[in-house]
């Protein structure tokens, strides 16, 4: 199975993604865009390499070589889960909610706002509160997902409709798999 990164520059800003051609992280990796570019990574200085399985490590690095779609690395700090965890990515997608907790009944329109790999912002027209837990369906991975949510806070907006950020609750390996694909995909997309 093919193990695939995000490469990110120091502040964050979406490169590319990658496949780890090496074994592992050693005292040197391979990697292998997964699209052609016309980037100069030699250029770029420090980069981020952001794997999207649980199982593959991040890091930050210097791009030593360039040949092609071909990039070897020297690797340098090691980051935690939450740098995956952290991706933030704007977006645009219109769905639905429902509710768990009862306070309301029925479905109502949202309109994605931000997400990350630990939550998602939208706008609605209902009024939620904090704590309480809402069903989303997300359309923006290979197959809609309907994924349990509980609301952090309401947020400040100009927009007429409210605008709420959440935390995904009781994903399954799976879906945070889906989700974290997605967020890679439109953070290149966005590039």
């Amino acid at each position: 199975m093919e193990r695939l990164y995000l490469i990110l520059n120091k502040d964050g800003a979406p490169l590319a993604q990658a496949v780890l051609e090496s074994p592992r992280i050693t005292e040197v990796v391979q990697l292998r865009l997964t699209k052609e570019t016309t980037l100069n990574f030699m250029e770029v200085g420090e980069i981020q390499c952001i794997g999207l399985d649980n199982g593959s490590a991040s890091m930050r690095g210097t791009v030593t070589m360039q040949r092609g779609e071909r990039l070897v690395i020297r690797p340098g700090a090691m980051l935690g889960a939450e740098a995956r965890e952290n991706l933030r990515i704007q977006t645009d997608f219109k769905s639905v909610m429902y509710p768990v907790t009862g306070c309301w009944k029925g479905q109502r329109a949202i309109r994605g706002h931000d997400l990350s790999c630990g939550g998602l912002a939208f706008h609605t027209e209902q009024e939620l509160r904090q704590d309480e837990a809402v069903q989303v369906v997300l359309p923006v991975t290979d197959s809609p997902l309907i994924l349990n949510t509980r609301v952090l806070r309401e947020l400040n907006t100009n927009d007429p409709w409210r605008l709420y950020a959440t935390r995904f609750i009781n994903l399954c390996q799976d879906e945070e798999f889906a989700i974290r694909k997605a967020v890679f995909s439109i953070q290149v997309e966005n590039a």
